[in-house]
């Protein structure tokens, strides 16, 4: 009982991360994972999947040729092949950048492992990684109270977007910071022989991550050579002395000693270095965040394009730039700081918050170019400022503006992400429908007359589970019809005006359309006289009265064709009340 009383703040804070992060992540794999948890790594086809997990029954999220999915797949595929010997690096966009960072699926690969797994699922990854993240949330809180910081504090990092969206899309950035603020958590207790495993896993997540023990190192040994002396004063056989006398801050070395082992091991198995993978990662200083920023204002981001997430986009960006300024400021601060608390750890760190707030002003139009890439690389930052604001002597105005500079840049985020990923509700029905393969640009005119007749061959009522029910999922209805061509016209699916396709409407006992059907793209030309299989799938709607789903082709720009002939019609009747 003495253990819980001690840590009682420590559960505290825990259980609202962890209620919040199952919570969220309910309503996101109910909705945007079609409430399969799995599909969590949004895995494409284009990418194809390594031939063990295709042999496991791994399926795709996301299918069609410009489909191209999450980073996660990658980083997720790496979990079961941590040193590229099987065919997995043909599945990976760009597999010596990836394998860089391999410290998130190398902890994934011996969770499995140890829990007797000789294989590494998508729900094994997703676990161990909660897992991690509770264990740094823990570790977070602990040493927030132990430097009398509120370990609330912690929360601005664990609910951050960031840290949320890399847990739940299979992302490393996540991981990085987790180890790193095991390993700090370590370091501020003394046990630098402790820290050493997180920290390396850390710098094997981000590389990038390797600055820490070795500039707290580095200051480590400058205090160690002076020793409260002028640096003049010193004999050079003293510094050598002092120098090599065992001190466990040595143990710093081996995250750096590690990371450089692994690159050159990446470099000499795919004979390319990472960076020369990597696309528009790094530019002038602000140059692509001043680009995508204006775009945001005008109403017309570069990426989402022109509607209100334009200006969303142009919030989140300046909420990054505040971000950067009060790490800089807040870094800077402790950095030139003489006052005694101001350990060479607290300094190494401060440097390395420096180094990274420069780092990140650099960034390309790859991280720039949506909230989704420069929040998961800012998250760590707080984590870094309230730890540094700690040791900077300010007033408690500044304190507060400064914090509650913080919670609205993950408030404002966290709403946004909310709105347009995570209770978004979008129909991932392309395996279905096709639409991805439209190339035809051809316009045809309207029809004289719509003769058609549908044969309904298979229904397929898919119910989703209670997890996601309780989350707002809803039931599909999966149709397969035969489509004849009884008209003098040829049927066409294409991009432009006059193309058929097979859908569908949702009518009430008046006949008046209640829910707009989803189209589908018919798999060639149907011919005068011919027929082609076809696939319709709908959400089966919540409504108050019986719902008929009427199945009809539609020529867009036209009409459909069962308004302008009624026979063409197939009804499928459904009391949608029973799925309230």
């Amino acid at each position: 009982m003495d253990f819980f009383k001690r840590n009682n703040v420590k559960f505290f804070v825990v259980l609202i991360f962890l209620i919040y992060t199952i919570f969220s992540f309910g309503v996101y794999q109910a909705r945007t994972l079609n409430g399969n948890v799995n599909n969590h790594i949004l895995a494409a086809e284009m990418f194809g999947v390594p031939s063990e997990l295709k042999e496991k029954g791994l399926n795709f999220l996301y299918t069609g040729p410009k489909s191209t999915g999450w980073d996660g797949q990658f980083y997720y595929y790496m979990s079961n092949d941590i040193f590229a010997l099987k065919d997995t690096p043909a599945h990976i966009d760009s597999p010596s950048y990836r394998y860089q960072r391999v410290g998130l699926s190398l902890y994934a690969a011996i969770v499995a492992k140890v829990i007797g797994m000789d294989w590494v699922s998508p729900t094994v990854y997703l676990l161990s990684y909660l897992f991690l993240l509770l264990a740094a949330t823990w570790a977070g809180a602990g040493l927030f109270s132990k430097l009398g910081i509120s370990p609330l504090f912690i929360l601005l990092w664990s609910l951050s977007v960031g840290t949320q969206l890399t847990l739940f899309n299979a992302l490393p950035d996540a991981a990085a910071d987790a180890f790193l603020i095991l390993a700090l958590a370590a370091v501020f207790s003394k046990r630098y022989i402790l820290s050493t495993i997180p920290f390396v896993f850390s710098a094997l997540s981000r590389e990038v991550y390797v600055l820490f023990p070795s500039f707290i190192l580095l200051f480590a040994l400058i205090d160690t050579v002076l020793a409260g002396q002028k640096l003049h004063s010193i004999k050079i056989k003293e510094i050598f002395n002092r120098l090599f006398k065992y001190n466990s801050h040595y143990f710093l070395l081996i995250p750096g000693g590690v990371a450089v082992a692994w690159h050159f091991y990446v470099v000499k198995h795919f004979g390319i270095a990472p960076s020369e993978q990597a696309s528009n990662i790094l530019g002038y200083p602000f140059a692509a965040w001043t680009k995508y920023f204006l775009s945001g204002l005008d109403g017309n981001h570069i990426l989402v394009g022109a509607n209100w997430t334009a200006y969303a986009e142009a919030m989140t960006l300046f909420l990054f730039l505040v971000t950067l300024i009060i790490a800089v400021y807040v870094s800077l601060s402790v950095f030139f700081k003489t006052n005694p608390l101001v350990t060479p750890v607290v300094r190494g760190v401060a440097l390395t918050a420096i180094s990274f707030s420069a780092l990140y002003a650099c960034f390309g139009s790859t991280v720039i170019a949506h909230y989704t890439g420069y929040f998961k690389a800012i998250a760590l930052f707080f984590f870094l400022i309230p730890l540094l604001l700690h040791f900077t002597g300010f007033n408690k105005v500044i304190k507060f503006s400064i914090y509650f500079s913080l919670f609205l840049s993950v408030f404002l985020t966290t709403a946004y992400h909310f709105k347009v990923r995570v209770f978004a509700y979008p129909e991932n029905f392309d395996k279905y429908t096709k639409m991805s393969t439209l190339t035809n640009l051809d316009t045809f005119s309207c029809f004289e007359n719509y003769n058609a007749k549908i044969k309904v061959k298979d229904v397929n009522i898919i119910h989703a589970n209670l997890l996601s029910k309780i989350f707002g999922m809803k039931d599909r209805i999966v149709i397969d019809v035969e489509l004849f061509n009884n008209s003098a016209n040829s049927f066409v699916s294409t991009k432009s005006t006059g193309s058929v396709f097979m859908s569908y409407h949702w009518v009430n006992r008046e006949g008046k359309v209640v829910v707009d059907g989803v189209r589908s793209v018919l798999p060639k030309p149907i011919l005068p006289g011919s027929s082609e299989n076809i696939t319709v799938v709908s959400w089966i709607p919540s409504h108050a009265e019986p719902l008929s789903l009427k199945l009809s082709p539609v020529q867009e720009g036209c009409a459909w064709f069962y308004m302008r002939n009624p026979n063409v019609s197939q009804n499928i009747s459904i009391n949608v009340k029973d799925k309230l």
